[in-house]
């Protein structure tokens, strides 16, 4: 049964791939529009594996905006600014304060909030602090969970007239993007309705996880997995259905796990 699973959970991870190509020079540059070429965006968890190469992307990618890294140690943050330049600032936030939220949101455009783990956080108090506000909100979660919370504010993001996104990492967030991609080719190419799509992750080339994904994975050891099969919801153990994948050259057959 399991091979015939779509699985909605795993371990997070965010454009490290687009910063470590982003590092390159050859690598293109973003054009942005001139309203949104200076607009500041504040990374959360910028001084972390994830946010911090979040941060070096968006630099790279695009060097007019203002990053402000948002974190806890100002050493940390103060290394990641000399590593970004000029354009870049840190900001001390505790994202379970919600005064520290709001001042650091006031005078930013955007918030990227990569600041996790978000297995077993009870509320989305970064979404809410950027409806209130109205500032542009983009998280990398990879919790069932949570992602259902943050939707659950739809209405006040509509209200406030901001955009908000949630589950926009690598996997799940590009990853449910890809399977939508691969079922559209399917029936284009077939005519035919897709009855089976796994799909299956190895990580590597990101430069090592850092303490937050390590306590990702842990935390989501300790829980059931969500999956879906034929549309009906199902709870699975963890760290089982092991499958030998094999992913091509430069990572041959690796051992994977329901997660």
């Amino acid at each position: 049964m399991t091979p015939s699973l779509f699985h909605f959970r795993t371990a997070a991870a965010v454009a490290v791939a687009s910063a470590k190509a982003a590092e390159n020079d050859n690598v293109s540059r973003v054009q942005l529009p001139d309203k949104t070429r200076n607009s500041r965006v504040l990374v959360l968890g910028g001084t972390g594996r994830v946010g911090g190469s979040t941060a070096t992307a968006l630099s790279k990618l695009c060097p007019d905006l203002r990053i402000v890294v948002g974190g806890r140690n100002r050493e940390k943050g103060a290394a990641m600014v000399a590593t970004l330049g000029k354009n870049s600032e840190f900001a001390e936030v505790n994202i379970n304060n919600k005064d520290s939220l709001e001042a650091a949101l006031s005078d930013v455009d955007l918030v990227v909030h990569a600041a996790g783990p978000f297995q077993q956080s009870q509320k989305c108090t970064v979404l809410e602090a950027a409806i209130e506000t109205q500032t542009a909100y983009l998280d990398v979660c990879d919790d069932t969970n949570y992602a259902f919370c943050a939707k659950s504010f739809k209405d006040r993001a509509v209200d406030a007239n901001i955009p908000a996104i949630t589950t926009g990492g690598i996997y799940p967030g590009v990853s449910n993007v890809m399977a939508a991609e691969l079922v559209h080719a399917a029936r284009s190419e077939s005519k035919t309705e897709p009855e089976r799509l796994r799909f299956s992750y190895y990580t590597a080339g990101s430069g090592g996880a850092g303490p937050t994904i390590l306590a990702t994975s842990f935390l989501l050891l300790g829980e059931e997995v969500v999956a879906y099969n034929k549309g009906q919801k199902i709870k699975l153990k963890p760290f089982t259905g092991m499958l030998n994948v094999d992913f091509g050259k430069g990572i041959g057959k690796r051992d994977v796990y329901l997660l």
